[in-house]
């Protein structure tokens, strides 16, 4: 009986193991695509899919409310940094009333940040985080982007705009903890 019982447990133990690796041939498994970075610039079409999925994930994970509010023309040309700047602030603006907590302020040089940028508009973005102080949308000439820092760029924003949207425990974060706890 104990025999029977040992080969029993054994069976089920090599089927669930071997059939997690990724040599599995179920059906219903994704396959991953890769994804190539070319240094060709997005184009705005290109950006407006992207800020409608992004746009997409916000409604449904945050529950955002309106129609995506960015509107870029759906044409080949490239996009500029001041179009994604712009776009970024209209994401911002538009789930700021999602926002759980104010945004601390990021410590950033005036002096680096590209001349054409007028920073009345977009200074928010920079001190609050959504825009990288130091990074491509930030500095440099204005002009477009490759594949790589827009994606950057874009993955910045949603984490940041993340962040801010989720109160964190007040028992396992120190800042929020009451005194003595």
């Amino acid at each position: 009986m104990k025999i029977i019982l040992l080969v029993i447990v054994a069976l089920i133990s090599t089927s669930t193991v071997f059939g997690q690796g990724k040599g599995s041939t179920e059906p219903n498994m994704k396959q991953v695509k890769d994804v190539k970075s070319t240094s060709a610039p997005v184009t705005r079409a290109e950006a407006q899919a992207v800020f409608a999925k992004a746009w997409g994930a916000l409604a449904k994970g945050l529950k955002a409310k309106g129609a995506n509010p960015v509107k870029l023309p759906a044409d080949k040309k490239p996009v500029t940094k001041n179009e994604v700047l712009s776009a970024f602030k209209a994401i911002v603006e538009q789930t700021q009333p999602l926002f759980k907590r104010s945004a601390s302020k990021v410590a950033y040089n005036p002096s680096r940040v590209r001349k054409h940028l007028d920073l009345k508009l977009y200074e928010r973005l920079i001190q609050d985080g959504f825009v990288m102080p130091v990074g491509p949308i930030a500095t440099g000439k204005d002009g477009s982007l490759s594949t790589f820092e827009f994606g950057d760029a874009v993955g910045v924003l949603l984490l940041r705009i993340a962040d801010l949207s989720h109160m964190p425990s007040r028992k396992f974060s120190p800042g929020l903890m009451a005194p003595g706890g």
